[in-house]
C-alpha cells in the first residue's frame, strides 16, 4: 500500500501543529533571534552565528548532524504538559552554500507524543517517545520513512515531568546510550515481556545495542542526567541538576541521589559513589532559591545543568581541548570545566564561563561538536526553567553556532560513500565527530544483515506479541 505523507507524519517545514500553542504571558515576548545574537558575549577570537530561529524552529530539545554533514533538530511541543497529541516532529536542517544560516529544511517525522532525544545510524532513526524507544526506518537514506516506527523497547514513564527518558548517543563500545531522570520510575522490555522479566529504573544511565537488542543500565544514580559524552581517553562523564553537576560514569557504579533519596533497592551495594566536581554553580543553603542563576552569578548561575561537549579537535585554541562545556539553565549561559585525571578516576575543576547569554530568555538545552570542529547550540527561548511553572513560549526557538576565526565551510560530503579504508583512517583525524561517525559506519556495514533479521523479528512483536517465545531469539543469531 501507498504511504501518504499524512500517514508517516510528514508536514511543511515551517508550519507548526496546529495544537501549539503558547502559555507564556502575552505580554512576555523574546527577543528576536537576531537581537538574541547579538547579545551573546563570547571569548576574543570567536564567534556566534545564527544558524536558525523563529518561526523556522521552535522548542529544539536535542541535536544530531547525518553523515551528509546536515543538521537533525527534535522539536518537543509536549514539554511540560505531556499530553499525547502526536505533534513532536524531527527536522532536517541543511546549508548548502555554506554561508552559515540554514536554507532549506524539511520534516522527517511528525507523530512523536513526548519527543526527548533521536539519533540516526543503521539504516534508520533511533528517538525516544516515552512509553517508546523507536526505531524509524530509512534504509535508502530519502528522508521519507520507509514505514510506522518499530516499537524496540516500551515501558518508559510518561508522568515525570522534566525526570524523564532522554538522550540519545552512540557510545564508543558500538551501544546506543541514553539517560533517565528520579521523579518516576520506568519498567523497561521489549513489547509484549512481563514485568518479572522487565528492567527497572530511575536516574541511571542506560544502552541498548542495535542490534543484539540487549537493554542494561550502565550506572544508576545522580537526579536528572540530562548530558553524555566521552574524553579522548573514551571514559564517559554526565552532567546533571540539583546535586553536583560532573560524574565520571564508571560501569556498574551507584551514584549519589538527592538529599533524602539516597537509598537504594540493592541492600548490598557499596558507599554511593560521588560526583568528580570539586565545585558547584550556587551555594549551599536552607532556602531552594539559593540554587537560581540571580542569587550567584559569579560561581555559575545555578543548579540546572543540560548538554554536555568535551571538545576534541583542532580548530579551536590548544586550551580549550579537553574542556567539558554544558548549559546553566538558570545561569543563562555556558558553563566550563576542566577534567583533570585523579589517580584511578576525574577531577572536574572549574573554569571561566564560556558563553554568556546576557538574556533571560536564553535557555540553552543541547550542544554538539559540528563536522567542521566547531559547536551548534539548541536555545529553547522561554523565561521559565526545566520546571516551568510560568507557562511554555512554544513558538520560538534558535540554533547559534559558535565558531573560532576564519574556519573553512565544508565541501559537500557523505561519509556513507567512503570506502572502508578510507572510513579507517578518518578514525586517526582530530575531529572527534569524523571519528565517531566512521566507527559507527564500519559497525553498521558488518551487522547490516544480521539487524535486518532483527528488524523482521521486532515488527512482527509490534504488532504480535503473542509470537515472542515463537521467534528466534537474539543469542541464537550471530553477527
Amino acid at each position: 500500500a501507498l504511504l501518504t505523507s499524512a500517514a508517516l507524519g510528514l508536514a511543511a517545514a515551517n508550519d507548526l501543529p496546529p495544537a501549539v500553542a503558547n502559555t507564556q504571558n502575552a505580554a512576555d515576548t523574546p527577543p528576536t533571534p537576531e537581537e538574541a545574537r547579538k547579545l551573546i558575549t563570547v571569548p576574543e577570537g570567536f564567534k556566534v552565528s545564527l544558524f536558525a530561529g523563529e518561526p523556522d524552529v521552535a522548542q529544539p530539545i536535542a541535536i544530531n548532524y547525518d553523515d551528509r554533514g546536515r543538521l537533525w533538530v527534535a522539536e518537543s511541543f509536549s514539554y511540560i504538559e505531556w499530553k499525547r497529541k502526536a505533534q513532536d516532529r524531527i527536522s532536517i536542517f541543511e546549508d548548502t552554500d555554506n554561508d552559515g544560516h540554514f536554507d532549506s529544511k524539511k520534516v522527517f517525522w511528525g507523530k512523536a507524543d513526548h519527543l526527548s532525544g533521536f539519533q540516526i545510524g543503521f539504516g534508520g532513526v533511533w528517538v525516544c517517545d516515552a512509553p517508546h524507544l523507536l526505531f524509524i526506518p530509512d534504509k535508502n537514506r530519502d528522508d521519507i520513512p520507509d514505514g510506522p516506527p518499530v516499537v524496540m523497547l516500551d515501558g518508559w514513564a510518561t508522568d515525570a515531568e522534566h525526570n524523564f527518558l532522554n538522550g540519545l548517543t552512540w557510545g564508543l563500545d558500538g551501544w546506543l546510550w541514553g539517560r533517565h531522570g528520579i521523579k518516576k520510575p520506568s519498567l523497561v522490555g521489549r513489547p509484549g515481556t512481563p514485568d518479572k522479566d522487565r528492567v527497572g529504573l530511575s536516574c541511571a544511565i542506560w544502552r541498548f545495542h542495535p542490534t543484539r537488542h540487549v537493554f542494561e543500565i550502565v550506572a544508576d544514580g545522580t537526579v536528572n542526567p540530562w548530558g553524555l559524552d566521552w574524553n579522548e581517553d573514551g571514559q564517559p562523564f554526565i552532567t546533571t541538576s540539583v546535586v553536583d553537576h560532573l560524574w565520571h560514569v564508571v560501569p556498574g557504579a551507584r551514584f549519589q541521589r538527592r538529599e533524602g533519596k539516597d537509598e537504594h533497592p540493592n541492600p548490598y551495594t557499596y558507599e554511593l559513589m560521588k560526583p568528580i566536581s570539586d565545585h558547584r554553580h550556587w551555594d549551599d543553603g536552607p532556602d531552594a532559591t539559593a540554587r537560581h542563576a540571580h542569587a550567584h552569578p559569579e560561581q555559575g548561575g545555578g543548579h540546572a545543568h543540560s548538554g554536555l561537549m568535551i571538545y576534541q579537535a583542532d580548530v579551536w585554541p590548544e586550551k580549550y581541548r579537553g574542556k567539558a562545556f554544558f548549559s546553566n539553565i538558570h545561569g543563562n549561559r555556558i558553563n566550563m570545566d576542566s577534567i583533570q585525571r585523579k589517580h584511578s578516576s576525574y577531577v572536574a575543576k572549574h573554569e571561566p564561563d564560556f558563553l554568556l547569554g546576557n538574556n533571560p530568555w536564553f535557555r540553552a538545552v543541547d550542544l554538539k561538536q559540528t563536522p567542521d570542529g566547531n559547536i551548534m547550540i539548541a536555545e529553547w527561548t522561554d523565561l521559565g526553567e526545566c520546571h516551568d511553572r510560568d507557562g511554555v513560549h512554544r513558538t520560538s526557538g534558535r540554533l547559534f553556532k559558535v565558531s573560532y576565526g576564519q574556519s573553512k565551510p565544508l565541501e559537500k560530503f557523505d561519509l556513507q560513500e567512503k570506502t572502508t579504508d578510507e572510513l579507517y583512517l578518518l578514525t586517526r583525524q582530530p575531529n572527534v565527530w569524523c571519528r565517531r561517525a566512521a566507527l559507527r559506519i564500519l559497525q553498521e556495514r558488518s551487522a547490516m544483515d544480521s539487524f535486518k533479521v532483527y528488524l523482521d523479528i521486532s515488527r512482527a512483536i509490534s504488532t504480535q506479541p503473542e509470537l515472542r517465545t515463537s521467534l528466534p531469539t537474539c543469542e541464537s543469531i550471530s553477527v
